[in-house]
């Protein structure tokens, strides 16, 4: 049996979903011990000395060269994967460490790929994370590439989330915005609902990551773009299972590509009787069991009791 550590946290669904691929790979039937910590940075220079006391085989972990122990681990000899290191720096040149990415390029080019069958837009553009993400800015660059295909511009929204509606209204529409994740997306909604601009009408809005706790918790719902994160897991925990049994690594990063795009209300025009019973089927479904009225759902929809009767 072989003993791994796992650090990686939970506390959103790509690493949820990073979880369930490590699981999966054992289910397969590897004989693994696995003991999680529930953040990278809980990987300390005293936890890589424990490891190696306790007889550690292999650890998997999302972490980089900011984790206090990093370099402690890196000289410890010990079998390693690191899942999504920054691409924007060198791996480390180490046979039994392993590195695999997310393709943040090709979700930016995937996005951008559907965005523009979507319609005729007069805009594109994109949101980052506030924190400027290494990732946030691969899949902005990905997403430039391939409307440069086209000879099509992309903006950039460059301030903070307090000047995002100013510069919503600004953007010359129809406008379609590629958000670097789904809580940005749902950010991007809530403004445009604050200026009643109409969603996807005048602005159409992608997000990446597809929780759909947050992608269908908003309104209009959130479509979003699905990045493979249990097969990213499987592969890494594949990939940890090769080192421990003395195999030698795989070279040069690998990197796995998105699933693909889960549409939802943001950039799915259909007629606006279709929306509204849509609408009002989904009101109906989650709130099924409150003892709603009809009255209720034509207050939901912000529609009059005789048109819902219609």
């Amino acid at each position: 049996m072989k003993k791994v550590l796992v650090a990686y946290s939970a506390n959103n669904v790509a690493a949820r979903e990073f979880i369930i691929g490590v699981f999966k790979f054992i289910n397969e039937g590897h004989d693994w011990n696995v003991h999680m910590l529930g953040n990278p940075y809980e990987i300390t220079p005293e936890t890589v000395r424990n490891a190696i006391c306790n007889g550690t085989d292999g650890i998997l972990t999302g972490f980089n060269m900011v984790t206090p122990g990093y370099k402690e681990l890196i000289k410890a000899n010990i079998p390693l994967v690191l899942n999504n290191f920054p691409s924007q720096l060198p791996p480390p040149d180490i046979p039994n460490i392993s590195v695999l990415h997310n393709d943040e390029i090709a979700i930016g080019r995937k996005a951008a790929s559907f965005l523009r069958m979507k319609g005729n837009f007069r805009t594109f553009a994109y949101v980052p994370d506030k924190t400027k993400s290494w990732w946030s800015t691969y899949r902005q660059r990905g997403f430039r590439i391939e409307l440069a295909k086209h000879s099509i511009p992309c903006k950039t929204f460059r301030g903070n989330r307090s000047q995002l509606e100013t510069w919503l209204k600004a953007l010359v529409k129809p406008v379609a915005i590629l958000a670097t994740n789904d809580v940005t997306g749902t950010r991007i909604l809530e403004a445009c609902r604050m200026m009643d601009i109409d969603v996807p009408g005048q602005i159409a809005v992608l997000g990446v990551d597809n929780d759909e706790i947050v992608c269908n918790g908003v309104r209009p719902t959130l479509s979003s773009l699905h990045p493979n994160h249990v097969e990213l897991a499987r592969r890494a925990a594949e990939e940890l299972d090769r080192l421990m049994n003395g195999k030698a690594k795989t070279l040069p990063p690998i990197f796995v590509s998105p699933i693909g795009i889960i549409e939802r209300s943001s950039t799915q025009k259909i007629p606006p009787a279709g929306f509204l019973i849509k609408e009002a089927l989904t009101y109906i479904s989650e709130h099924a069991t409150e003892g709603i009225a009809a009255s209720d759902v034509a207050k939901r929809l912000k529609v009059s009791h005789s048109l819902l009767r219609l």
